[in-house]
């Protein structure tokens, strides 16, 4: 119920309609009763009497009760499936807007394909159960009662021998709807599992071949799928038990046992031959009703398993439960303190980060270096709030960034990873992501800032070409110069670059590089670099060792302090090789 509850919320924007639904359903299930009310006159007034008046006004009333049942049930269904149809659009824009505000983490521990099958599959089970469930439920029940309405006035020691199977139908289907609740969720994982299987598949599709393992992927989809069919079989297996067994026990046993006693009394002459018609004919059209309301519960019982997943991402907190705070950042003058920072990751046993104390002046050019996995990227994640420190603060021009909007921090910071994220759009819109009201002019000459309008300018519809899931149409290198333009574009005062020019050739990597250059002027930067060669000319240099702060200085200071500093320089530049360094001090989070 709490569920169905929550699920009301989005469904009273339109109770107005559903309404005028439940209306026209009345009518439906009068016009139902109506034919089994008719029995009576064909019978006694048509077959026994011969009246021929009685034959014409029956012949134009079926046709009349058929008409306006399947008008009415048109209309009905109609309004229900738009009703289902508009919660459900506006429940999946709900909790996808709530998914965006999610913290950073959530979605490092909950796979794409996860996310997607709640969003399609969860939610269009949902809408199946407003569309149809929900229709049934009002018009099967009130068939229900007007057939059952008939049956007492026609021969109501008949109708409570009939109703006796009732109890026993319910009781069944009651039961087997709490067996269904119990799987029906594990059914939803196992279709999330082949989601997941698809998503993961279909995005490193490159990967597959290049490691020949077609037929792997075609083995681990195929285990995945069984595991799901075996599922939905059980499923299959126990929700199909409540029709026939109804069938029987109210048709099979109770109509017989009704046909018996009150044939009798038509032998005898106790009941006309039209009235225990009539009445018969309302007990078999009552069971249609009950069977149809018995599903009702095994679908609604399915759909809980499935709404707890919908509703399950609602309960998460969202970043601005964070301490989002009221203050908007408008510029930095004096510049960012990092104050005894800690972060620990949840599933981790130790710190990524320990007491973290660093000063940064506005405009200064600051660069990490250490092996992977030591903590410079977790350190950059703490500036733009996608995590939050366990101990300690960051501090911005003496204000904590807790206390300032997400939206006007971020809005001063722009970043470029070493995992490029693009999107399944044009070339110009992806430059101008961030900064979607930006001209044509300005784009253009962001572009070629980053050293990307030339070959922008060779692609087949140039600025407007689209560039596939990810860039998959574009060079590691144009990738990374296209963020790098988008990057440029926004112009913001804190720039985050993690290995942003690694996927780059050594002339584009020149050019690139220059470009920063330009781009850091008069800006607090952040460079997280493996190649030494391309950090020599930051303000300071923070060698970061097993979370913690291990150096700092110039590249002449850190030189000629001999430490991990000139340890990683001396490997880097053996024989004159450039290489990434692995340091013996690292231990990866």
């Amino acid at each position: 119920m709490r569920q169905f509850s929550r699920l009301l919320r989005f469904v009273r924007p339109y109770l107005g309609i559903i309404s005028v639904a439940i209306f026209f359903s009345l009518f439906v299930s009068l016009l139902s009763a109506a034919q089994a009310w008719l029995a009576k006159p064909v019978i006694d007034d048509i077959f026994i009497k011969k009246d021929w008046e009685t034959l014409k006004i029956i012949t134009i009333a079926i046709v009349a009760i058929s008409f306006f049942k399947n008008l009415f049930s048109y209309i009905y269904s109609y309004m229900m499936r738009y009703v289902g149809a508009k919660v459900v659009a506006d429940l999946r824009v709900y909790i996808y807007n709530h998914l965006i505000l999610l913290p950073l983490g959530f979605f490092t521990k909950n796979p794409s394909g996860n996310l997607i099958s709640r969003m399609t599959n969860d939610i269009g089970m949902l809408q199946e159960i407003l569309a149809s469930s929900v229709k049934n439920f009002f018009v099967e029940g009130f068939t229900f009662v007007a057939l059952i309405g008939v049956a007492f006035y026609r021969k109501w020691d008949l109708a409570i021998l009939a109703m006796l199977a009732i109890p026993v139908t319910g009781f069944i289907v009651i039961k087997i709807g709490g067996i269904l609740r119990k799987i029906s969720r594990t059914v939803q994982d196992k279709i999330a599992d082949i989601t997941i299987t698809l998503s993961e598949t279909f995005t490193g599709i490159k990967m597959v071949k290049a490691f020949g393992m077609e037929n792997f992927e075609s083995q681990r989809f195929d285990e995945k799928n069984k595991k799901y069919l075996n599922i939905f079989m059980k499923v299959t297996k126990i929700s199909e038990i409540p029709s026939p067994l109804m069938e029987f026990i109210g048709v099979g046993l109770g109509v017989a046992f009704v046909v018996w006693y009150g044939g009798s009394q038509v032998i005898e002459g106790t009941t006309s031959a039209g009235t225990f018609f009539s009445f018969m004919t309302a007990v078999l059209m009552l069971y249609a009703p009950i069977r149809r309301l018995g599903h009702v519960n095994i679908q609604m019982q399915q759909a809980i398993g499935a709404s707890e997943r919908v509703f399950g991402i609602l309960d998460i907190k969202s970043e601005s439960y964070r301490g989002n705070g009221l203050k908007v950042l408008s510029e930095i003058k004096d510049g960012i303190e990092f104050r005894n920072v800690s972060f620990n990751y949840e599933d981790k046993k130790r710190n990524a980060l320990s007491g973290i104390n660093l000063k940064v002046k506005a405009g200064e050019v600051i660069a990490l270096i250490g092996a992977s996995g030591v903590g410079k990227t977790t350190l950059m994640n703490l500036i733009p709030r996608f995590y939050d420190p366990t101990e300690g603060t960051i501090i911005i021009d003496g204000i904590d960034i807790k206390g300032v909007t997400l939206e006007s921090l971020r809005k001063k910071i722009g970043m470029v990873s070493q995992e490029t994220i693009l999107f399944n759009d044009s070339v110009k819109n992806n430059i101008a992501y961030g900064r979607i009201e930006a001209g044509d002019d300005e784009i253009i000459e962001a572009a070629k800032a980053a050293y990307a309008h030339e070959f922008i300018m060779e692609m087949p519809h140039g600025y407007d070409t689209v560039i596939g899931e990810k860039g998959v149409r574009l060079s590691g290198g144009q990738k990374q110069r296209i963020a790098i333009a988008r990057a440029l574009l926004k112009n913001p005062p804190i720039l985050i670059l993690d290995e942003a020019t690694s996927s780059l050739d050594s002339a584009s990597e020149r050019m690139v590089q220059e470009a920063l250059n330009n781009l850091m002027k008069d800006r607090t930067t952040f460079v997280i670099a493996h190649r030494l060669s391309t950090i020599q000319r930051a303000d300071r240099i923070v060698v970061i060792d097993r979370g913690q702060i291990a150096e700092t200085g110039s590249h002449e200071e850190l030189l000629n302090k001999g430490g991990i500093y000139r340890r990683l320089y001396s490997i880097q530049f053996e024989e004159g090789k450039d290489r990434s360094f692995v340091s013996t001090h690292a231990d990866p989070i």
